[in-house]
């Protein structure tokens, strides 16, 4: 099995299995009672396919050394800012070029901001009515704002 490493940086060493458990974790299931339809079930199954791939994972490789390329460091969570790494997610910000997909439409994201961020689009409707990207962005600013209010108050 071949292993891949973050560029630099304390975390470079850690390492990234090629098809690491979590995987397909953060595809989340239907909600109670919303069946999903055999179209849908097939475009969640060729997803969850892509994201166990290895071109996903080379994807993700290029995108880092595009991202220190492009930024100068290291990616971090664009929310909380802890340093990220191979074995973090990346936030697809528009499914358009799923599969080939530009560096604008990923960010970095820890488990716990990923989450945070999959809550609320996925719970609240009126974040549909906007394209993903438009949403992903504004979810990323409202939870920046929460995360520095909060520790503002520590």
């Amino acid at each position: 099995m071949s292993h891949s490493y973050n560029a630099t940086g304390p975390r470079s060493k850690m390492r990234f299995e090629t098809q690491p458990d979590r995987v397909g974790r953060a595809v989340r299931k239907p909600r109670p009672g919303l069946p999903w339809s055999t179209r849908r079930l097939h475009r969640r199954a060729a997803y969850c396919n892509y994201m166990a791939s290895q071109q996903w994972f080379a994807l993700r490789e290029r995108w880092v050394a595009d991202w220190v390329e492009t930024h100068g460091t290291e990616p971090h969570c664009l929310i909380c800012g802890v340093e990220w790494a191979l074995c973090d997610d990346l936030h697809h910000r528009t499914y358009e070029r799923l599969g080939s997909e530009a560096c604008r439409d990923l960010i970095p994201l820890c488990r716990s901001c990923h989450c945070a961020l999959h809550r609320m689009l996925e719970t609240d409707r009126s974040w549909r009515r906007l394209d993903r990207a438009q949403a992903t962005d504004l979810i990323v600013q409202a939870l920046r704002r929460k995360v520095k209010k909060h520790r503002a108050m520590q």
